[in-house]
């Protein structure tokens, strides 16, 4: 059997925004070695914040051992060698079990709360044409995830043009946008057209929206910082799903994909018999050409990821089995690399190989159209 994680991360190397502060001054993300004396290397917000590029890069580390602080206190020196070097990542792979990647951003998460549009741009051009560089080492096993520039529609679509011609086969868009102009607002559709049209899956991941609450209530806090914010986090995306749904985006556009990643999953199945519930209680609240209920929506139109949430492969059949991808969070801090294998032989006991394997395998192959003649042998 071979494993493909639907959910890793690049570290953005340096390179990224070398060229941005030149061209836009103190309205440029940037990375920065001397921050209020602070060891290490940081990823700057022109909005002030900031962002420590060691702490996203120690996978198989753990946070309360003092040894981890030394290594993100190095910055870029400090992080695992796979994480800049993609031949080494491939042994890396290897190590894990698995035999590939889709990568989503790390420092970019951050960067779709820049509200300056130029500057968005060309944070994303760079960073797109960078992930395409590293994944030329080996595109089948490296599936590098582009980042686009919505809710501008006009330049999300010239660079999802621009960059899928590159070879990028996905693109991540923010999970959290205005409550003034959601997703199923008429403005975006020439953005659905269009994504629908090139057929690439479109990604909403975990801290990721055009403000760092994630549209939560202020007093539950943000979602990567506070208890509340991290526990509810996924109301944030239960939020987008609803307006994609009930909204009509995916009547309007029945081809399109989306991707809802690190967030697990136990709680989606119970979301979806409620929000079927919820709309035959209140049908006014969604448009009146709905031909499905939204759970058949869901099961058409999403795959949603999990890391080692039991919980969600006890429910794996009510969520469903082609809705469901694993992933191993490399290199994050809770990743569970180099791990992966004994922790889903805990939490996938008694799920039948087949289904496994659909899992953590298929379900990514088919939504990536990668070629598998082109991976490893089976490494577990």
């Amino acid at each position: 059997m071979r494993y493909y994680s639907c959910d890793s991360h690049f570290v953005e190397a340096r390179e990224v925004y070398d060229n941005l502060a030149s061209h836009f001054g103190d309205r440029a993300p940037r990375i920065d070695s001397k921050v209020k004396n602070k060891p290490g290397d940081w990823l700057v917000l022109p909005s002030g914040m900031k962002i420590p590029v060691g702490r996203l890069g120690v996978a198989g580390k753990r946070l309360d051992d003092p040894k981890t602080q030394q290594l993100i206190d190095q910055g870029y020196e400090g992080l695992n060698p796979g994480v800049l070097n993609p031949t080494v990542r491939l042994q890396e792979q290897l190590q894990d079990g698995i035999c590939g990647e889709v990568m989503y951003p790390s420092l970019n998460m951050f960067t779709w709360s820049i509200d300056d549009l130029e500057v968005l741009k060309a944070t994303f051009e760079s960073h797109n044409d960078w992930s395409v560089d590293y994944c030329s080492v080996a595109p089948e096993r490296l599936v590098g995830i582009g980042c686009l520039p919505l809710p501008d529609v006009n330049a999300a679509i010239a660079e999802m043009q621009r960059a899928a011609l590159k070879g990028v086969k996905g693109f991540m868009i923010p999970a959290h946008v205005s409550p003034d102009r959601p997703y199923c607002h008429e403005d975006y559709d020439p953005f659905w057209a269009a994504a629908e049209e090139m057929g690439v899956p479109l990604t909403m991941h975990i801290f990721v929206g055009t403000s760092l609450d994630g549209g939560l209530p202020e007093h539950w806090g943000a979602p990567g910082t506070t208890i509340k914010g991290y526990t509810m986090a996924h109301g944030t995306i239960v939020n987008s799903m609803i307006d994609l749904i009930c909204g009509g985006v995916l009547e309007r556009f029945p081809r399109l994909r989306f991707v809802l990643a690190e967030y697990e999953t136990g709680w989606m199945a119970h979301i979806l018999k409620r929000l079927d519930h919820a709309t035959y209680r209140a049908p006014s609240y969604a448009v009146d050409y709905l031909t499905m209920k939204p759970s058949e929506y869901f099961h058409r139109n999403f795959t949603i990821t999990f890391e080692d949430d039991e919980i969600g492969a006890r429910t794996r059949h009510e969520i469903g089995l082609k809705n469901l991808a694993w992933g191993n969070d490399y290199p994050h801090h809770d990743s569970i690399w180099p791990n992966s294998m004994p922790i889903l032989k805990e939490i996938m006991a008694g799920v039948p190989e087949a289904e496994v394997e659909q899992l953590c395998f298929q379900n990514a192959i088919d939504l990536y159209d990668i070629d598998v003649s082109k991976l490893p042998e089976a490494t577990s």
